[in-house]
């Protein structure tokens, strides 16, 4: 007899209408403690200090992992209704600009950053150039590179009700993944991952489970990842941020479909 299935600790299983058992993804509160400046997410608990760095990275509060100097998690108490808190102690603290940014995003949400924007070169203000013509690749090269994306989702395996997000080198190496019942977390995760190992994100490829939205492709952007492919569509400004930041932007990649809709002279 086989053993059981080992059960997935970003799962939890309940007792369903029928008398049968099914594992749903847990969805539990974040409180990030950030400078002092607080601020709260939904999220499936495991590797929050990922999701912290990779959020910090992709929102552009800092320029890489050395500048957070500590991070100290504290559980929380259901009865006392207190979540989760994850306190970051940067090595410096963050300027007036930077923090003004952290108090604008009082969630972890995919309406924050861009309110009040229309110029895709306003969203991208201050987010560093990309790597012009790097890495080069085959369309053959991201449909095996979305492929193994199912490969790193085991809780979505478990539960059917999450998101994936991982970071491939133009060769094909694991730098980062992530699942979340956020997709912004799922792909902070990623980065926070690939980024706690030094992990070169301007040759980087992402591959997202979801769609293509103006909050994704610019976390993605800011860590200067050129390379981005989804699962589904893009959105319109999506397309807009990457064609002025001259990345390669992908979208329905599914078997052997693939739509390229900005390559920045990086697809041959």
């Amino acid at each position: 007899m086989s053993p059981p299935p080992t059960p997935n600790p970003g799962a939890s299983s309940r007792r369903l209408a029928d008398g049968r058992t099914d594992q749903l993804v847990r969805e539990e509160p974040l409180l990030l403690d950030i400078a002092g400046q607080p601020l709260l997410t939904m999220r499936t608990p495991g590797r929050d200090d990922d999701l912290a760095l990779g959020f910090l990275l992709g929102e552009g509060v800092i320029g890489g992992a050395g500048e957070i100097a500590d991070m100290t998690f504290t559980a929380g108490d259901a009865a006392a209704r207190r979540a989760d808190t994850l306190t970051v102690t940067l090595t410096r603290p963050p300027d007036a600009a930077l923090r003004g940014r952290l108090q604008r995003t009082h969630e972890i949400r995919s309406s924050c950053g861009a309110c009040g924007l229309a110029d895709p070169h306003e969203i991208l203000d201050g987010t560093p150039p990309l790597l012009p013509g790097t890495p080069r690749l085959t369309t053959d090269d991201l449909r095996r590179f979305a492929a193994r994306l199912r490969t790193h989702q085991p809780l979505f395996s478990a539960t059917g009700g999450c998101h994936g997000a991982v970071l491939l080198s133009a060769a094909g190496e694991l730098l980062g993944h992530g699942e979340d019942v956020g997709r912004h977390n799922a792909l902070d995760k990623a980065i926070g991952m690939a980024a706690r190992a030094g992990a070169p994100l301007a040759t980087a490829v992402a591959i997202l489970s979801g769609r293509a939205g103006f909050d994704l492709v610019v976390k993605c952007l800011r860590v200067r990842i050129p390379v981005i492919v989804s699962v589904s569509a893009p959105s319109a400004l999506a397309f807009d941020l990457c064609q002025a930041a001259g990345a390669t932007l992908c979208g329905f990649a599914r078997g052997d479909r693939l739509q390229v809709y900005c390559d920045g002279a990086r697809l041959q």
